[in-house]
C-alpha cells in the first residue's frame, strides 16, 4: 500500500512542475511579444493645449525691411504717342533739309526729311547756333505726319530711317544735346504713326560725345 501511495505522489508532482513549467513558459512568451511591440508616448491634453510655436528672434532682428524697387536709370516711355496726318506741312519756318529717306510704309514708298532752322555756307557746311528747330516729317498720302517739331538747345537730331525684315518701314531719331540723349522710335499703323521713347539718358553733364 506504500508503494502505491508513493507511486501517486510521485505522478501527481510530475503533473504540478510540468503544469507549472507551461505557466511559466507562456508568461515569458508574452512578455517577449510585449517589449516588441512599438510604444507610443501619451502627451497630457494640458501640455498640447498650452504649446507654442518657437520664433528665432535673431533672425527677425536682422533680416532687412522690405524696399521699394527703384526704377531704372535709363527710362523707357512705354506709353505710345499717336500722329495724325495734317494737311499741310511743318517745316515753313525750317527750310534747309538735313537728310531724307525714301522707305515703305503701308506698302508704298513714302519720303521721310528732317529739317533744321539753320543755314548753309557757301561751301554747303551748316551753320550752327546755339540752338535749332528742328523738324522730322513725313509726306504720305496727301498729307504730312509731323514727328517732330521742336527747338534744340545747343544740341541736334539724327535721323536713322530703314526697313525691318517684314520690309516695313521703321523711324528713329535721335535727339542729343549738352544734358543728355534721347532715342524715339515711329511706326505706322496704317492710319497714323506711333511714337515711342526707347531710351532717355536722363540729365547728364555730358563731357565727350559724337552726336
Amino acid at each position: 500500500m506504500k508503494k502505491v501511495l508513493k507511486a501517486a505522489g510521485v505522478i501527481v508532482l510530475a503533473a504540478v512542475m510540468a503544469v507549472g513549467g507551461y505557466f511559466v513558459g507562456q508568461k515569458a512568451q508574452i512578455s517577449s511579444i510585449s517589449s516588441a511591440l512599438p510604444r507610443n508616448t501619451l502627451t497630457r491634453p494640458e501640455e498640447t493645449a498650452t504649446a507654442e510655436p518657437q520664433v528665432n528672434s535673431a533672425a527677425e532682428e536682422t533680416a532687412p525691411a522690405p524696399t521699394a524697387a527703384q526704377p531704372p536709370k535709363d527710362a523707357i516711355q512705354t506709353e505710345r504717342n499717336i500722329i495724325e496726318k495734317n494737311s499741310q506741312t511743318a517745316s515753313a519756318a525750317t527750310p534747309t533739309v538735313v537728310t531724307s529717306a525714301e522707305i515703305m510704309l503701308g506698302g508704298e514708298k513714302t519720303e521721310v526729311k528732317l529739317y533744321t532752322s539753320a543755314d548753309k555756307d557757301t561751301d554747303g557746311s551748316f551753320i550752327w547756333d546755339d540752338g535749332n528747330q528742328w523738324v522730322l516729317e513725313v509726306k504720305k498720302d496727301g498729307g504730312y505726319y509731323t514727328l517732330i517739331n521742336k527747338y534744340v538747345q545747343l544740341g541736334k537730331i539724327s535721323l536713322m530711317a530703314g526697313e525691318d525684315e517684314n520690309g516695313e518701314g521703321v523711324i528713329t531719331a535721335v535727339v542729343s544735346t549738352g544734358t543728355g540723349l534721347s532715342v524715339e522710335k515711329y511706326t505706322y499703323n496704317g492710319t497714323a504713326f506711333e511714337g515711342q521713347t526707347v531710351y532717355n539718358s536722363g540729365v547728364l553733364n555730358v563731357k565727350g560725345s559724337t552726336f
